[in-house]
């Protein structure tokens, strides 16, 4: 078979597969927005109440501008083929971001492996708690912001490593102001990224200015400049979300709640396992990999994002009758979507080195149970995909699946 015939044939089952995947989605986002409500309704999603405020002139978000548009254009099923095209969008963005990983890759053959890791979830684990509730994983279904703002929260994150790296010598102004325009539009969408981004930006530019001794302080300031429209969004979208007088942003212990309410974090059973559940590729690439994996910058960039947005989950709450919300819980789905793209690509590097005849330190063990590991969070997902297809709602308890005769 020559080169060219093998090149078609992965073209062909790319676009097949990727058009499946968007019909799927559009399919299922319109059958969420056929069933807005809450209760026992199996269809429970914010679609229908980001539609609401869309068209009560409730205006946070570059998605409520977009959303009532494509309502009026198209009604339930505009929202939902304008969904599974941000969805299409994160599957591409995440293949583009995998080159430096694959660079003999053809396209389809990335977006292939982009599309499969896109549908990993927390994996199956028996007595696991929930499918989704208190997990944290970078797909995320049933929220329209979160949707929108996953492609753009990963292209923000893959523009600004070329604008950080030309520090080094001159700042490259364009890749910066590349960079600046995607994390304003990301931001534009929801804030969960910036809310991480800016201080692990600090850190970084901290660091800098300490290893260089304030050689580089110019540079630096303009780097620190590119959160700022990013920060004035904030502020904008701030203002509607917390109009009421209670509402706010405080620290957990200052804040009398019900442990058991709480959706994420450490304060019941369901969300332990949740979080034990989430982590079980990135943290086998990080133990079995992890001399492979901390010398490259977008790892460690990547490691420290998603350990901000964690800490920030962990420790502060927003206060008033948004107090169970979890919305915090945000910044650590889109910036764990962040650190599974770079622990994927360590992994597909080490697979590439124990294919070319590496073999020390039990390489190819080392891989493949990294490598069983990521199978075993597709295949969770895709479980879970083909129960929210049949009308089940993303609050699914683990012990009412049964896979097959299993």
């Amino acid at each position: 078979m020559s080169k060219t015939t093998k090149q078609r044939i992965l073209w062909a089952a790319a676009l097949s597969l990727l058009a499946l995947f968007t019909m799927a989605m559009a399919w299922l986002h319109y059958q969420q927005l056929c069933s807005p409500g809450g209760g026992n309704d199996p269809y429970t999603s914010d679609l229908g109440q980001h539609l609401a405020f869309a068209q009560r002139g409730m205006i946070y978000s570059t998605t409520s501008l977009l959303v009532g548009p494509a309502y009026a254009l198209g009604g339930r099923w505009g929202i939902a083929v304008l969904l599974a095209l941000f969805h299409l969008a994160a599957v591409a963005v995440f293949a583009w971001g995998l080159r430096p990983a694959l660079p003999r890759w053809s396209p389809p053959a990335r977006l292939l492996v982009s599309l499969a890791v896109y549908l990993a979830q927390a994996v199956w684990m028996p007595r696991g708690g929930y499918w989704y509730q208190g997990t944290v994983i970078g797909t995320v279904y049933h929220n329209t912001t979160y949707i929108m703002l996953a492609p753009f929260a990963l292209l923000a994150v893959l523009s600004f490593y070329p604008a950080w790296h030309s520090m080094a010598g001159k700042l490259d102004l364009r890749a910066w102001v590349v960079y600046t325009v995607c994390l304003t539009l990301a931001t534009s969408f929801k804030a969960s990224l910036v809310f991480a981004f800016a201080p692990a930006l600090l850190i970084l530019l901290i660091a800098d200015l300490v290893r260089t001794h304030g050689k580089n302080f110019r540079q630096e300031v303009i780097m620190g400049c590119s959160v700022l429209p990013s920060i004035g969004l904030c502020l904008i979208q701030a203002n509607v979300l917390f109009s009421e007088a209670d509402s706010g942003m405080k620290l957990i212990f200052t804040v009398d709640f019900d442990r058991h309410a709480m959706l994420w974090g450490p304060f019941n059973e369901a969300a332990v396992l949740g979080l034990l559940r989430s982590f079980v590729f990135v943290a086998a690439v990080g133990i079995l990999l992890g001399r492979r994996a901390w010398p490259e910058f977008r790892y460690r960039f990547s490691l420290l994002l998603f350990a901000v947005s964690m800490a920030e989950a962990l420790l502060l709450v927003e206060s008033g009758e948004r107090l169970y919300h979890a919305n915090l819980w945000w910044g650590p789905f889109i910036c764990y979507w962040v650190f599974l793209l770079e622990s994927v690509s360590v992994w597909l590097r080490a697979l590439a080195a124990w294919r070319s005849g590496e073999r020390g330190g039990r390489l190819g063990i080392r891989v493949w149970v990294c490598g069983a590991a990521l199978a075993w969070h597709i295949f969770s997902g895709i479980c879970f995909l083909v129960l929210l297809m049949e009308g089940e709602s993303y609050n699914i308890p683990i012990a009412t699946y049964h896979f097959l005769f299993f």
